[in-house]
Parts: C-alpha cells; sequence; structure tokens
C-alpha cells in the first residue's frame, strides 16, 4: 500500500481557481517535497482535493483535484488525457480536417501547467511545473497509450525552469514531421521552434483569413513558418508576401512553401526582414502597390506587468503602421498574444492606432484560439489571444485628433488579465 500523501492546509475554504496562491497556504507537512501531489484541507481540517504543492513559488498549489475521493494517480490522469482527445475527436471532428491539435490545454482541461500538442504520430509536451516534470515517465507512459503516438518529447521554457526550480533535460533531436491544416501541408521540428513547433492556436483564424483572401494581395507580417502566408495561397490570393526577423524560420516557412501545390497564377515569397521597416515601405510607396490583406502576429510582447507600458506602445506603433500600409478599402488582420492585455485594452490600442491616421475602422470580427483550446470557467485567465479582423477605410475616412492633442488611456481599457496561456 503506498503511504499516505502529505497534506496542505488552506487560510479558508476549498479552492475555486486552479492556482492557489502562496499566500492562502496556512501550513504544510514537513514530509511535502516541492512538486509533491498534497492533500488539500480547509483551515477547519475538511478535506478538499488535490494539487502539486511548490513553496517556493507565487503559486502555492496547483489544483488537480477538487473531490477529495478522486486522487490524481495514473489512471485519474489516463482519465483526464482521454477525456480531453474524445473532445477534439468526437466533439470537434479534428481528424477530419488535420493531423495536429493541441490534446491537453493545461486549466482548460483540468490538468493545471500541462500542455500537449499533437503532431500527426508525435505529442509535444510543454512542462509548466515541477510536478509534471517529476511524473514525466508515468505521463509519456499515458500519452503514448491514450493517444496512441509513437514518440513523446518534453520541453520546457526557461521562464519556467527558473520560476519551478529545475532543469529539464533537452529535448531529443527528432525527424521533422508532416502535418496537414485542411489542403495546407507544413513541416514541424517538435524539438526546436517557438511554442512546441508551430502555432496551432492560430488554425481556425488562418481558415477565415484564406477566405478573405481569396483574389487579393496578401502580406502576412510575423509570419513564422508560413502559416497566414500559406493558407492564403491555397485558398487563391492573387500573390503572397511573408516576412519574419527569424531566418531559420524563414527557411521553413521556404521549405513548407515547397510542400504544397499552389493554384496556377498565384506567386509567394518568403522574406528575412523587420516587419516595421516593410510596414514604412509600403506607406510611402504608391497605393496600388500596399497589400489588399495585411497580418500582423508579433510575439508576446508583454511578459510581465513591468513591461506591459512598453508592450502597449509597440503595439499601437505596429498597428498605426498597419493600418497606413494597408491598401484603402483593405483588410487588416491584428492579433496578440499577450495574456496579460485584455481584450478590451486591445481594442483601445485599435482605437487609439486609427485615431492616429484619420482612418476608418470596421471590426468584423473578434476571435481568439481554436476550440481545442478551451478555456475552463474557473479559470478565464485562460483567454490569452486576441485576433481582430478589421475593414480599413482611407486616410482621412475617419476621425482624428487635433494637432498638439495628447492622447490618454481609454477608460474601457479595462484591467489587464492575470496569465497567458502557458505555451506562448
Amino acid at each position: 500500500m503506498a503511504p499516505p500523501l502529505p497534506s496542505l492546509t488552506l487560510r479558508g475554504g476549498p479552492p475555486v481557481h486552479p492556482y492557489v496562491y502562496s499566500k492562502r497556504v496556512l501550513r504544510v507537512d514537513r514530509n511535502a517535497k516541492d512538486g509533491d501531489v498534497v492533500r488539500l484541507l480547509t483551515r477547519e481540517g475538511k478535506p478538499c482535493g488535490y494539487g502539486f504543492a511548490h513553496s517556493q513559488s507565487q503559486i502555492g498549489v496547483r489544483v488537480l483535484s477538487y473531490d477529495p475521493a478522486i486522487v490524481p494517480d495514473e489512471a485519474w490522469l489516463a482519465g483526464r488525457v482521454r477525456a480531453a482527445e474524445a473532445l477534439r475527436r468526437d466533439v470537434l471532428r479534428l481528424p477530419e480536417t488535420t493531423n495536429a491539435w493541441r490534446s491537453v490545454n493545461a486549466e482548460g482541461d483540468g490538468l493545471s501547467g500541462l500542455v500537449v500538442d499533437r503532431y500527426a504520430d508525435t505529442a509535444v509536451v510543454g512542462l509548466f511545473s515541477l510536478g509534471w516534470l517529476r511524473r514525466a515517465d508515468e505521463l509519456t507512459r499515458v500519452l503514448k497509450d491514450v493517444l496512441g503516438v509513437k514518440q513523446v518529447v518534453l520541453r520546457a521554457d526557461d521562464k519556467t525552469e527558473r520560476q519551478e526550480g529545475f532543469s529539464a533535460p533537452p529535448p531529443p533531436r527528432v525527424k521533422r514531421v508532416r502535418i496537414h491544416e485542411r489542403e495546407v501541408a507544413f513541416e514541424v521540428d517538435p524539438a526546436g521552434g517557438h511554442k512546441t513547433g508551430f502555432f496551432l492556436d492560430q488554425r481556425e483564424n488562418r481558415a477565415r483569413l484564406a477566405g478573405l483572401a481569396r483574389g487579393r494581395s496578401v502580406f502576412d507580417g510575423m509570419t513564422y513558418t508560413g502559416g497566414f502566408a500559406l493558407a492564403a495561397a491555397l485558398a487563391g490570393a492573387q500573390s503572397v508576401r511573408g516576412m519574419d526577423l527569424d531566418e531559420e524560420a524563414v527557411a521553413q516557412a521556404q521549405r513548407n512553401l515547397a510542400l504544397n501545390r499552389l493554384p496556377e497564377g498565384v506567386s509567394v515569397r518568403f522574406d528575412h526582414g523587420d516587419v516595421f521597416d516593410a510596414l514604412r515601405a509600403y506607406a510611402a510607396g504608391p497605393v496600388g502597390e500596399r497589400p489588399e490583406v495585411l497580418v500582423v502576429d508579433p510575439a508576446k510582447w508583454a511578459r510581465d506587468r513591468a513591461g506591459l507600458g512598453a508592450a502597449m506602445a509597440k503595439y499601437r506603433d505596429l498597428n498605426r503602421l498597419a493600418l497606413e500600409a494597408v491598401r484603402p478599402g483593405g483588410l487588416l488582420l491584428t492579433c496578440s498574444c499577450s495574456g496579460l492585455v485584455s481584450e478590451e485594452m486591445y481594442l483601445g490600442v485599435l482605437r487609439e492606432a486609427a485615431l492616429d491616421v484619420r482612418r476608418e475602422v470596421r471590426l468584423l470580427a473578434v476571435s481568439g484560439a481554436a476550440a481545442d483550446h478551451p478555456v475552463a470557467g474557473a479559470f478565464p485567465e485562460g483567454r490569452y489571444l486576441k485576433a481582430v479582423f478589421i475593414a480599413v477605410g482611407a486616410p482621412g475616412s475617419g476621425p482624428g485628433r487635433s494637432e498638439g492633442t495628447a492622447s490618454r488611456p481609454r477608460p474601457e481599457w479595462g484591467r489587464p488579465m492575470s496569465t497567458e496561456d502557458p505555451a506562448r
């Protein structure tokens, strides 16, 4: 018989959120180690669930079970993963359109600190908790058994390792995996690149953008490995240009281009360069050479609250340039994956940018991550991605400020969200 689990007593009642912050921890059994599964007790000593404990983290407990009768053992883990995968296969029916999706979305699937992305027969795991690293062997067994994948690649980023106090072994070098998303083919490096190798969260936004791009010229800024660019090209865009500062990403975008057969008459090119410079060049050039569809999807600029102000200024600068660079009557897709920037804050940035350039903007859609990135009702902070589709008017078509009028933050920006997709 396994020894009893150590206990952790909370200040107050049972947890109502997957994070129990350290200030709510009253006491912990002496034999509990960081990363251990602990039995949670209320101040009165009533059992109220289980979670990963961590004495050195602001998140004192990552709650795994709110039911004291359900112990998070290997059978429990297999059940959670099985339920998560059933949502993707049986409800969302993702295998009908792709062989790559997020199988486990951390708190959204009741597995705080764990992200699992499937790429064909490979599962790439994002570890965001010491507890999951300590259960790596068990996790690998479960994923192979439940998901039916042939290989599991474990990854952790530098920030998580510093916060959680561990050093994960480097992922093994494995072959690139070929995936498809509707009719578009991509290669993914499971051990390299951003996130887990690909931006699965933008799947539904790529499909929407592709439908809008047919017959139009497209500029895909911050293209990474060509996701939006290739989706637009395969849908029949007239011409497509992708750009990124990451030379390795541009090289992979070129390889992805070679995997796909373009419709007749469609031209595609990928350039290594600074998107800010490219947008300035478009704005200064002939109107007829500006893109009719423009995408800006930058990296996470607001990584902590200390950098939030600088990130907001950068978002505003980027979107001001994008609004100037797109052809009048064109379409702009602008994205932010910074969880600290709420939807209200981001829409405020776009309003300010539109006032700066005096262009009419009409919001066609405000979207987020694809449905395989579910958000738990107890964890609204899980809504991190903002994807805003905008119809852009001609210069002078919208309101603006008088010269010398200072810009002030709008009250409707609201408060920033506290967390974001750990894999972004």
